[in-house]
């Protein structure tokens, strides 16, 4: 299922590539591989398969040439983060400044989020459309929510104004708030070697 194209301009895919794994080890966890593949590739393998690359806006930080290499894609719009070192928040607030005023929403991707469903990735996309791209969609398996969030043109400028290791979600109205039910791949990102060789399980299933 390919996600409808002629919503393209709406939402900007905002995926995050610049951490320096400082929790999974000395290693940068997006280069490690799960079934013979990279981790970034993973991701990047399900996102192009539903969506264009004109959708789709990459932000890089540590290791960037081997981050851009592996992806090999120069299609892809791709920045590099000076302060990735200082936290997400500032990749996040690199990409929103290179949105075009046109754009009436974001969906906010962590890079390490290897089993992560086209299905639930449309899903998401779809009801953020069905709300007219108004509200702050989350995803939710079982009791707990995850990632990518969906944000509308209305927080650009809370995101842009992001510092350090922290997002947006305590700024967010609660009000604004949908949740959509979704697999579990919503909740699974590979912050330790031990998740690396759960999502190994996965794809083996």
């Amino acid at each position: 299922m390919m996600a409808d194209k002629s919503d393209k301009f709406l939402i900007k895919k905002l995926i995050l590539a610049a951490g320096s794994s400082k929790r999974y080890g000395i290693k940068n966890k997006l280069i490690q591989h799960i079934n013979n593949k990279p981790i970034i590739n993973c991701l990047m393998d399900k996102l192009l398969s539903i969506y264009d690359t004109s959708e789709l806006l990459i932000v890089t930080g540590y290791e960037h040439e081997t981050i851009i290499n592996l992806i090999n894609n120069s299609d892809i719009e791709c920045i590099y983060n000076n302060d990735y070192k200082k936290g997400i928040g500032t990749s996040i607030s690199a990409g929103i400044r290179e949105l075009d005023k046109t754009i009436r929403g974001v969906m906010i991707i962590p890079a390490d989020m290897p089993i992560i469903s086209t299905k639930d990735l449309i899903k998401l996309q779809n009801k953020f459309i069905e709300l007219n791209c108004s509200k702050v969609i989350f995803p939710k398996y079982k009791s707990q929510v995850g990632n990518p969030v969906i944000l509308p043109k209305k927080y650009f400028n809370i995101l842009e104004g992001l510092k350090g290791d922290f997002g947006a979600k305590s700024q967010i109205n609660k009000t604004d708030i949908i949740t959509v039910n979704t697999d579990i791949g919503t909740i699974f990102d590979i912050d330790t070697v031990s998740n690396l060789k759960k999502a190994e399980n996965f794809f083996k299933n």
